[in-house]
C-alpha cells in the first residue's frame, strides 16, 4: 500500500494517472454518445457510409470504370462489390484520434485544426481504402478479405499513431500547465 500511495504521490506518475483516467473518461463519453445514442438512431453512420459510396461511385466512374451502387455497397459490374458497414465507416478510428489529441496536453488553437484535418485525411484513406477494396473484388477477390482485414486496418492505424506522434512532438505542451 505504500508502494502505491509513493506511486501516486509522484509527479511525473501523477501525469500519467491524469492521463490515464482522462483516457477512461474520454472512452466513456464516446461509448455512451455513440453506441448508446447515435449508433441507435444511425444517422451519423449513414452520412459517412453514403459519403463514402458516392465518393468511391464517383471517383471509379471517372477513371473508366462501370460501377453499381446497392444500399452501402459499391461494386464494379462483373463483381460482387463490397458492403460498407458501420465497423468499416471509420468513425471509431475518427474518435480515437481526436479523443487522443483532446486529452493530450497542447493548445486548444492548435487542436481546433489538427482535429479536423486528422479526421478528413483518416476519412481520405478510408474512402481509398474502399476504392483499393472495390477494385479488389473485381480483379483479384482471393485477397479481398485478407487485405480488408490486415493491410488495410495496419494502414490507417499507422496513420493515426503518426498523427499522434506529430500532436505529442510539435503541438504538445511539454509542461503540464496548459491544456
Amino acid at each position: 500500500m505504500r508502494y502505491l500511495f509513493t506511486f501516486i504521490m509522484d509527479k511525473k506518475y501523477k501525469i500519467i494517472l491524469f492521463f490515464f483516467l482522462k483516457a477512461v473518461l474520454m472512452y466513456l463519453l464516446w461509448f455512451v454518445l455513440y453506441e448508446k445514442w447515435l449508433l441507435r438512431v444511425g444517422w451519423v453512420d449513414k452520412i459517412v457510409i453514403d459519403n463514402l459510396v458516392m465518393m468511391t461511385d464517383v471517383l471509379l466512374q471517372g477513371v473508366g470504370y462501370e460501377t453499381f451502387v446497392v444500399e452501402h455497397a459499391i461494386g464494379i459490374q462483373g463483381s460482387h462489390g463490397v458492403f460498407i458497414g458501420t465497423p468499416c465507416n471509420g468513425l471509431d478510428l475518427m474518435a480515437l484520434f481526436a479523443g487522443f489529441v483532446i486529452i493530450f496536453n497542447g493548445s486548444w488553437k492548435h487542436k481546433l485544426w489538427f482535429i479536423p484535418l486528422g479526421l478528413i485525411i483518416i476519412h481520405l484513406l478510408n474512402l481509398l481504402r474502399v476504392i483499393a477494396l472495390t477494385i479488389m473484388a473485381k480483379t483479384a477477390p482471393e485477397y479481398l478479405d485478407f487485405n480488408h482485414k490486415y493491410t488495410f486496418t495496419i494502414i490507417l492505424y499507422a496513420f493515426v499513431f503518426l498523427g499522434w506522434m506529430l500532436w505529442v512532438k510539435y503541438f504538445a505542451v511539454k509542461n503540464n500547465d496548459s491544456n
